[in-house]
């Protein structure tokens, strides 16, 4: 004969581990400042790649303006004009969420010259953007722009 359901105990463990997922589980779904300043940072990132890229495929000087709170990529100084997003349309610029502060670093990346390749960052040293973040379990990041290449990373 086979038994049909379960025992009282079976249902207890069950029930309690269920209860232990639960509790490591949902304040990751519900805090999601993390998750923010990740995104923010992939964003901030991948303005200044496309700074580069467009600075070498342009053959002009590009402006990257980081502020407090933010990074635009502009072919004028000053970031006054951003250039547009190529999906979106909207300005290329990436706004950080509360919590998260940048580093205040603006640069160009510069045209190409007779002796030298464009997309190399102006002034000529590595530029480092520091994304500094007051959220709870969320490290310090960096944007780094390599002197000799104008290679963009983390």
């Amino acid at each position: 004969m086979g038994r049909d359901g379960f025992t009282i105990t079976e249902l207890v463990v069950i029930i309690a581990i269920a209860g232990l997922l639960a509790l490591v589980a949902i304040p990751r779904f519900t805090g999601t400042d993390s998750f923010a300043s990740r995104g923010f940072f992939d964003q901030a990132l991948e303005t200044v790649r496309f700074a580069q890229k467009t600075s070498v495929a342009w053959r002009t000087q590009i402006f990257v303006c980081v502020t407090a709170n933010s990074v635009t990529a502009s072919a004028v100084a000053g970031c006054g004009t951003p250039l547009v997003h190529p999906v979106t349309g909207a300005a290329l610029s990436a706004t950080a969420p509360s919590g998260v502060s940048l580093s205040l670093v603006s640069f160009s990346f510069t045209q190409p010259t007779p002796t030298q390749a464009g997309g190399r960052p102006s002034p000529d040293a590595q530029v480092v953007i520091a994304v500094t973040s007051t959220i709870a379990g969320d490290p310090a990041r960096q944007i780094v722009v390599e002197r000799e290449t104008g290679y963009v990373h983390p």
